[in-house]
């Protein structure tokens, strides 16, 4: 099944009462059970359906292309309904745009359902650049057939900073691909979300809500404190979950390391990033990696006497915060693989995660993957407890969608206060996730099959995270140490499968690094 809901796997099996909106960004709510936000013709067709985000981004009809207001469309709540000609036209949502994250409750009764294939529900295009299916054009279909869709949250994050005006119901520039079906809610914010807490608390408000159905295909998060007693370790040569082997496990010594040396091993990591300056505003810059005293430790600072300087195609500018992380030379896929780490005590990041972009020569495709294993603030506002955990397919050619999968555990203590066992088993069947040798995390591997790196930074997430106190900086991000396994079962050679794909931008970063860090 194409579309696995945003909710699929949110751990929704929880009881949460009351889910609230996060409203952080949000330009532009259209909601169909506020009555009074809905202006009607005489005739019930939609004139104008208000935005109630504050920003007066207001959803509006011609006359000959107005929807109906359909009264009892979706489990007996109001909807608007589109039926093959109809559209809402909106304008610019906002100027400061770092991408966008647009979630829609849907669906298309047996009724609606055509022969009419790639239904628009969103779509923002320019005449520079016409195709709504291209970056950095934004389009939101319903699905690759037409059939009858059962009440869901369809849901996407772009990329994109196109200022442009939007059309729901059909593709923007051409008038094409129209909609049959109903549209119950509209959230759309100023932001591609980076982690998955945000797309989780929206999940939960919109499914409690509308009373979606979430199937969790066999998906699993903890709910609670780690069980005692906790698994002893025999042995450093097995992960602490698997002391008696019986996954087989043999070192993969590529990304084995105790970091007992006096600097960093260059065979085995690249002592910065070399395929992203950082997140913005923090730059990754090689001097704030170290190993000393057995650890490899990363630092983030504030540093007022850093360049304001502009990277990328956005708006936003490096400056005041800089941090570290490493990054494999060697990529893997599939194995298990286990650190012994301290997150670090401020509202920085603290970040262990794979990553890496292939051709699959078997299908043709290419695939960019990221598999977060956790991203920890330690003295975040109401985080210091959270273990998050998200797993990325990001768009391509072949992907239109920005698929995400998160979830998070909640320790029993702050994670910053000490040294823990975290670790990660993936397979060509299932992801697992591991805190002191137990279980917290299972997902169902649909996606994840391709070579990746191995990645250890702190990011500015002020957005999540917040920005840290000055109080608490410098903090520090150590790894007592990093150990790597393969099996029969993951040790398959991936590169008669996968041809691996380098950004062309890595000496660029590089030589820029290095200019900082003469």
């Amino acid at each position: 099944m194409r579309y696995r809901n945003l909710l699929l796997s949110l751990s929704l099996c929880m009881s949460i009462a009351h889910a609230e909106l996060p409203t952080k960004g949000l330009v532009l709510h259209l909601d169909s059970s506020v009555k009074e936000s809905i202006e009607l013709d005489s005739t019930g067709h939609v004139l104008c359906w208000n935005d109630l985000s504050g920003k007066d981004n207001h959803a509006t009809a011609e006359a000959d292309y107005a929807p109906i207001y359909a009264m009892q469309a979706l489990h007996g709540e109001p909807a608007i309904r589109f039926s093959g000609k109809q559209r809402l036209n909106l304008p610019v949502l906002s100027q400061k745009i770092n991408g966008y994250s647009i979630f829609i409750v849907f669906q298309r009764t047996a009724e609606q359902a055509t022969d009419h294939s790639w239904q628009r529900l969103i779509s923002s295009t320019t005449e520079e650049f016409p195709e709504d299916n291209k970056e950095p054009g934004i389009q939101l279909n319903t699905a690759e057939d037409a059939g009858a869709m059962e009440a869901r949250i369809i849901y996407d994050l772009f990329r994109s900073d196109l200022r442009a005006t939007m059309t729901i119901g059909s593709k923007h520039l051409y008038h094409q691909q129209h909609l049959y079906g109903d549209i119950a809610e509209v959230l759309v914010y100023d932001r591609s979300f980076i982690v998955f807490e945000p797309i989780e608390a929206i999940g939960h408000y919109l499914q409690e809500k509308w009373n979606l159905k979430v199937p969790t295909e066999g998906d699993w998060t903890r709910n609670g404190a780690l069980p005692e007693p906790l698994p002893v370790r025999q042995t450093d040569a097995l992960p602490l979950s698997d002391q008696a082997n019986q996954g087989q496990w043999q070192p993969f010594t590529p990304m084995w390391d105790e970091f007992n040396e006096n600097s960093l091993d260059t065979d085995k990591w690249h002592d910065h990033n070399p395929y992203w300056y950082g997140r913005i505003p923090g730059r990754f810059l090689a001097r704030h990696v170290r190993v000393e005293n057995g650890k490899m430790a990363i630092t983030m600072v504030k540093d007022s006497s850093l360049p304001h300087e502009q990277f990328y195609r956005s708006h936003n500018v490096y400056k005041d915060y800089a941090s570290g992380s490493i990054v494999s030379k060697e990529r893997i896929n599939y194995g298990y693989f286990e650190i012994r780490a301290k997150p670090m005590a401020s509202a920085g990041s603290s970040a262990w995660w794979f990553t890496g972009s292939s051709i699959d020569q078997a299908t043709d495709t290419h695939i960019r993957l990221e598999i977060d294993v956790f991203e920890i603030g330690g003295k975040a506002k109401g985080k210091e407890l959270k273990y998050n955990m998200n797993l990325h397919d990001f768009k391509t050619a072949a992907n239109p969608k920005h698929y995400s999968l998160g979830g998070s555990w909640v320790a029993e203590r702050p994670l910053a206060g000490d040294f823990r066992v975290y670790g990660l088993e993936w397979t060509p069947e299932t992801i697992k996730y591991f805190v002191d040798g137990v279980l917290v995390r299972r997902v169902n591997n649909t996606r994840w099959h391709g070579p990746q790196y191995m990645v250890f930074d702190s990011e500015t997430m002020f957005d999540w995270l917040g920005v840290p106190e000055e109080s608490d900086l410098p903090s520090t991000f150590e790894v007592d140490y990093v150990r790597a396994w393969t099996n029969p079962e993951t040790a398959n050679n991936w590169r008669e499968r996968y041809t691996p794909i380098e950004r062309s931008n890595g000496s660029r970063i590089t030589d820029y690094v290095r200019s900082m860090d003469p």
